[in-house]
């Protein structure tokens, strides 16, 4: 009976979301660009966030953790939307962080269980670097994993910003303790060259967003993460940050521009602040996340750290370990109340054996790389993906406008593995 329901919920979305693409043409406000393709600072500064008008309206809107924080949505991301919180407390979707073009961790999901992550988690860090420094490569991966492969998608930004507002040759960073010359009070203060730069960088990624929207990726979007540290330039860096609610401001910000500026259709909005300090409006986040990183194998539920993100968390949102340093045992996720949406393991050695600490993977003579023992066991990851209630790329339903091919990469490790073997 339960497969037969399961199969029922999965055609119920291909539906749904084939039926966007009849709607999918329903697209953001662009983003000014300027001659170069740049974004046009003069029509961008012209549009400012009131937070009082913006407060007040998020107030008035009834708080539906069932329903999107975004009224924009089309109607693909909608389908997502849906499918994640029909989901949630019955099933986990497996997820990974990806850096590398090579996308290594995916050798070692395909080779140990036969199947991938459903869904793929890529970062803006690069995308707001200006000039030839500006790198759209994680976009470019993170457009192909959905329209090509139809997995799902999650974007952070690790923002940089300059390390000297007065010496913009001084190069860019986003770990505080690099920084030398940024006000985060300035950054969210109209009327400054911080403010200018965060207003210029948000218009950038939004751009790179609408790409996405075009080429029909919804988006689980997670700015600002790990906000409750002091290691990110935009976290609780001194006690005077909190006092002036700069945090708040800045995703405020964020959320105003994207949503009620470019009207983006297909963002989902991750908040993952980790502190009862950086607490955001709950019409403005449709998950909270939390990242846990043990100091050594643990693959419980991680009971404690639910229970805490659940304090700070508007009552019903969806509970995400947006990043982690070991994958959770299904068995004990479902035995406990740490129902989490999705597991994502940070990128490298969290996944695959490394040649030494924090280096490239070691692989044999067909270029495969082995599952790190240190942090799970060949077993354990087959024992994860085949059980029923984990979400995995194979599992997933299917959208229109969208393939099912194996990555490129994966092929090419196939076509080379059958050279070697003859």
């Amino acid at each position: 009976m339960k497969k037969i329901f399961s199969l029922l919920l999965a055609a119920a979305f291909t539906l749904s979301a084939a039926a966007c693409a009849d709607k999918s043409e329903k697209l953001s406000v662009p983003v000014a660009l300027d001659a170069d393709g740049n974004v046009d600072m003069g029509v961008a500064l012209a549009y400012e966030t009131d937070m009082e008008t913006l407060l007040a309206a998020l107030d008035e809107k009834i708080t539906d953790p069932n329903a999107p924080v975004s009224e924009n949505l089309n109607a693909k991301t909608l389908a997502v939307f849906g499918y994640l919180r029909e989901s949630y407390k019955t099933k986990i979707f497996a997820a990974q962080q990806y850096m590398h073009s090579k996308q290594t961790e995916d050798l070692v999901y395909y080779t140990v269980t036969g199947d991938l992550p459903a869904i793929k988690g890529f970062d803006f860090i690069f995308s707001n670097l200006g000039g030839e420094r500006a790198n759209n490569e994680q976009v470019d991966m993170a457009i192909d994993w959905h329209v090509n492969s139809g997995g799902l998608v999650a974007m952070t930004w690790h923002w940089n910003v300059p390390r000297d507002i007065g010496k913009p040759e001084g190069g860019r960073a986003f770990y505080a303790d690099e920084i030398e010359n940024f006000s985060y009070i300035n950054a969210v203060t109209p009327g400054t060259k911080e403010y200018e730069i965060i207003i210029r960088d948000i218009d950038t990624v939004a751009a790179q967003l609408q790409r996405m929207e075009k080429a029909g990726v919804p988006v689980l979007f997670r700015p600002l993460h790990e906000a409750g540290g002091r290691w990110f330039w935009w976290g609780r860096i001194s006690r005077e940050t909190v006092e002036y609610e700069c945090y708040q401001k800045l995703w405020y910000t964020i959320f105003d521009r994207l949503e009620n500026y470019h009207k983006l259709t297909n963002l989902i909005w991750v908040w993952n602040g980790q502190d009862k300090y950086m607490t955001v409006h709950p019409n403005t986040y449709d998950i909270a996340g939390i990242d846990v990183y043990p100091n050594r194998e643990n693959h419980s539920a991680l009971v404690s750290d639910w229970e805490k993100l659940s304090k700070i968390t508007y009552g019903g949102k969806m509970l995400a370990l947006t990043e982690c340093g070991y994958i959770p045992d299904p068995g004990e996720v479902f035995g406990s109340d740490a129902k989490w949406l999705y597991y994502m393991p940070w990128y490298g050695d969290f996944v695959y054996a490394p040649s030494s600490p924090g280096g490239t993977a070691i692989t044999d003579i067909n270029g495969t790389p082995s599952v790190n023992p240190d942090r799970m066991s060949e077993e354990f990851l087959k024992s994860a993906f085949a059980d029923e209630r984990v979400v995995t790329w194979k599992k997933l339903p299917d959208y229109k406008n969208t393939s099912r091919e194996l990555p490129e990469h994966i092929k090419a490790w196939q076509m080379w593995n059958d050279l070697v073997n003859g």
